[in-house]
């Protein structure tokens, strides 16, 4: 499997940055001069050098009056003692070391930072299931539509699942009837979505200015679902609630439920085992009706 070189570029120039900083700190650190060290007096009984208090205090400086024997008394005021005030240390963590040692954590973050979004790209995401585009003749039936209790197969024109501040959230419904293995009626919906800068559903999916979305599935039994036939006419009403599926998870209810009402009957020849259907979608408030294009809309012959 290829590893996205992306994070580790990124890296690597951040890496670099660091590196320039640290060579900066330390070029700093060596220009700043050293503090010097305060005098050590010399042990007592050692000769005593008295050059120091002669640069300290030349003859005629001394702040205190001496005694020469004279008994002359100065006049002048005493000059105020000089005093060193030694610089202040510098702040904790300021020096090389704790430079370096910043750098270092920092380093280790931005590491653990790029290995996460490199497993996060290696990863395969879900993409948005596109809406079905493919055609097949208006006669035929789908390639699943002979599953064993299916009574019907349709596809319906664009609907609007939600408005937003920009562009809307449309679907294409498509809806299969049929009976399960303890003889009830069964319908399962499915939503494959587009995000739209529309204010309304495009009548048929592949606009241009859509895009693909994540589609919506829902299942519905009886006595929920209700089925009337009336020969070669049908019924379907109920309430949906639907969820998303991803592969190898379970499905992720969307909160949302829809009330759909649906009416169609055959059109085609009345010699074919599946045959033509045309009708309408009732969907709240809106309505719309099957599609020319795509999965073709189709209902079983009794008998």
């Amino acid at each position: 499997m290829d590893v996205p070189a992306a994070p580790w570029i990124a890296l690597g120039a951040v890496l670099g940055a660091l590196l320039l900083l640290a060579v900066a700190a330390t070029a700093l650190r060596l220009r700043v001069p050293a503090r010097p060290e305060p005098a050590t007096p010399p042990p007592a009984g050692e000769p005593r050098d008295d050059l120091a208090d002669f640069l300290d205090h030349p003859p005629g400086t001394r702040s205190g009056p001496a005694d020469d024997g004279d008994a002359w008394v100065p006049l002048a005021s005493p000059a105020p003692p000089v005093r060193h005030e030694e610089p202040a240390p510098p702040p904790a963590g300021t020096g090389p070391a704790g430079v370096l040692a910043g750098l270092a954590v920092g380093a280790l973050v931005l590491v653990g930072i790029a290995a996460a979004l490199a497993a996060a790209q290696r990863a395969p995401a879900a993409e948005p299931d596109a809406p079905s585009t493919s055609t097949s003749p208006s006669g035929a039936a789908p390639s699943d539509a002979g599953r064993e209790g299916t009574v019907a197969r349709l596809a319906f024109g664009g609907v609007v699942l939600e408005e937003h501040a920009v562009g809307i959230t449309a679907a294409y419904p498509e809806l299969e009837v049929g009976v399960d293995g303890e003889g009830r009626d069964v319908a399962r919906l499915r939503l494959p979505a587009v995000n739209c800068l529309a204010v309304t559903a495009p009548p048929e999916p592949g606009d241009p200015g859509c895009r693909a979305a994540r589609t919506e599935y829902a299942e519905l039994a009886a006595p929920a679902l209700r089925v009337e036939r009336d020969g070669d006419r049908l019924t379907v009403t109920g309430r949906f609630a639907t969820a998303l599926r991803s592969p190898g998870a379970a499905a992720e209810p969307t909160g949302r439920s829809y009330a759909v009402e649906v009416t169609v009957a055959a059109a085609g020849d009345g010699g074919a085992e599946w045959r033509r259907a045309e009708g309408e979608l009732r969907w709240d408030d809106q309505r719309t009706a099957t599609r020319e294009d795509g999965p073709a809309s189709v209902l079983r012959a009794e008998g």
